[in-house]
């Protein structure tokens, strides 16, 4: 099989795992499903040579990991944590630099880690509806086509879910 379109079937999976995630309640299964779709990524990218993103989700991967056990087990997540996880997307960023394209992982990736930082779940749904415009960019030019489906769900799924909280708080 042509490594382009394993790398097309493998960013399916991931979309389904992260779609799903964004419609969870619990920041910690928020987490949990986007550390197994950001695994998968990691694939994906891979296959399509594209590194910065690759290291990217490796990071995110460790990041949503750790902060899926922290928020599981109602812990906070130390100010330590955002500042390793920073310098370290900070670190692989200039390590896989390739152009102005290869900042838009980092810069996305940066985003994501000081959203789950935060508590507030719906902080995070805003971050990933904001990124997902950003990502049909990305995945447009690095060949990653099948992800600019899962971008356009994620931003559905973005939405909906924003609106089915915030429905859910008022009638409390």
């Amino acid at each position: 099989m042509n490594k382009y379109i394993l790398a097309q079937i493998i960013g399916g999976f991931a979309i389904l795992f992260w779609v799903i995630s964004i419609q969870k309640k619990e920041q910690y299964k928020i987490l949990f499903l986007q550390a197994i779709a950001n695994l998968i990524y990691t694939f994906q990218y891979v296959l399509l040579g594209v590194f910065s993103a690759s290291a990217m989700n490796v990071v995110s991967f460790i990041r949503s990991y750790i902060f899926f056990k922290k928020r599981k087990n109602q812990e906070n997540i130390s100010n330590i944590w955002l500042i390793f996880f920073i310098v370290l997307i900070l670190i692989l960023g200039i390590l896989t630099y390739n152009g102005y394209l290869s900042l838009i992982p980092v810069i996305i990736t940066l985003f994501y880690a000081i959203s789950s930082w935060i508590k507030d779940s719906k902080w995070i749904r805003i971050i990933f509806l904001i990124a997902g415009f950003i990502w049909i960019y990305y995945n447009y030019m690095v060949g990653a086509y099948i992800c600019i489906v899962g971008n356009i769900l994620e931003i559905i799924s973005g939405i909906i879910s924003l609106i089915r909280f915030k429905t859910k708080k008022e009638k409390c």
